[in-house]
């Protein structure tokens, strides 16, 4: 076990940023891969947008272990705006991706925390890593005035919802892509909701 030498904190260092980037992208690239020219585009550009601000980190001594995104101001971990892509991709590279992303964004209510993906290494998985940030994240909702927290898991992570339920979250709606689903990778996806009052 793994847990007590893991500590979680908000934020990363440059140094961190290309191997955070990379656990991202291992968990969500499938999805966001539709909306870039390439993996290594994609990647890169999910990289490059990371939000330390917005992510809180698990560490043992100096590995990174694991990851927890979060919304802030209606913006997630991976900021990919506008102005941004257009600099990096030209208009119509911008234009897709937004256009490619635009379903899977989240829309913070008042008093709820939103959750921007969470994602452990795999040599650190079923060691209480994602237990770990799930309790720092429900920490950060609580002194930051949120009564809730909310995320979403897809339908073909019945691992990752295993562990949700566990930790006391409740489905609260399911979704379908329709035909959506042959773009991304997934058919539906619950989200999910847990009371963290203080």
């Amino acid at each position: 076990m793994i847990r007590g030498d893991c500590v979680v904190e908000r934020g990363f260092s440059e140094a961190e940023r290309d191997v955070v980037g990379a656990l991202y992208w291992e968990a969500f690239g499938p999805k966001l891969r539709i909306a870039f020219s390439s993996e290594h585009v994609g990647a890169g550009e999910v990289t490059s947008a990371l939000q330390s601000e917005r992510v809180l980190v698990a560490r043992s001594e100096h590995s990174v272990l694991g990851m927890c995104g979060f919304y802030d101001s209606a913006a997630g971990a991976v900021d990919l705006t506008w102005s941004v892509l257009r600099r990096r991709l030209g208009v119509l590279g911008a234009s897709w991706a937004l256009l490619a992303l635009a379903p899977l964004s989240r829309s913070p209510s008042p008093g709820t925390l939103v959750l921007d993906g969470i994602c452990v290494a795999a040599t650190s998985r079923g060691r209480g890593v994602g237990t770990a940030l799930l309790a720092a994240a429900e920490d950060h909702a609580r002194s930051s005035g949120a009564t809730r927290v909310q995320l979403s898991v897809i339908s073909t992570n019945p691992r990752a919802r295993s562990l949700y339920l566990r930790r006391g979250y409740q489905v609260v709606g399911e979704d379908t892509l329709g035909p959506l689903r042959h773009l991304y990778g997934f058919a539906s996806y619950a989200t999910m909701h847990k009371e963290v009052r203080a």
